[in-house]
Formats: C-alpha cells, sequence, structure tokens
C-alpha cells in the first residue's frame, strides 16, 4: 500500500495536474480509493485540489455541448 500511494503522489508530480479519474485508470484502482490516498497527500499540503471552470463534455454523449447536464467544472489533483 505504502507503495501504490508513493507512486500515485509521483504521477501526479510527474504530470503536474490529473484528474481523478485518470489517476484511478492509470492504477486500475476505483476513483473513491484514489481519492482516499489522494487525500493524504492534500493533508501533507504535496497536492492540491483545484476546479476548472470551463465546459466539459456531455458524458451521456446526448449532445454535442452541455447546457442542461451541469458539468461547468472539472476537479484536478495538482502538484503543490
Amino acid at each position: 500500500m505504502a507503495m501504490l500511494i508513493t507512486s500515485i503522489r509521483d504521477y501526479v508530480q510527474l504530470k503536474g495536474r490529473a484528474p481523478l479519474q485518470d489517476i484511478a485508470r492509470h492504477f486500475q484502482l476505483p476513483e473513491s480509493a484514489t481519492e482516499q490516498m489522494l487525500c493524504f497527500w492534500i493533508k501533507k499540503g504535496v497536492i492540491k485540489l483545484i476546479a476548472q471552470d470551463q465546459p466539459l463534455p456531455c458524458q451521456a454523449n446526448q449532445c454535442r455541448s452541455c447546457t442542461s447536464c451541469g458539468l461547468t467544472s472539472q476537479l484536478e489533483y495538482v502538484w503543490a
């Protein structure tokens, strides 16, 4: 477990910033488990959680520009 949590820290450091979905997919982990490990690093002050205010594509692929889905920001983990 210690090696995995360190690998997640190193991944965010290498990328500079990454959304939760990308990190979880890279390590083949559930997002909830990945989020808990990222929270450890947030508490240490190594990683920050930020919201990117930009329109996101419709997750249901039912429209070209989302206006009713409420997807207006994306959470990203950033190397501090």
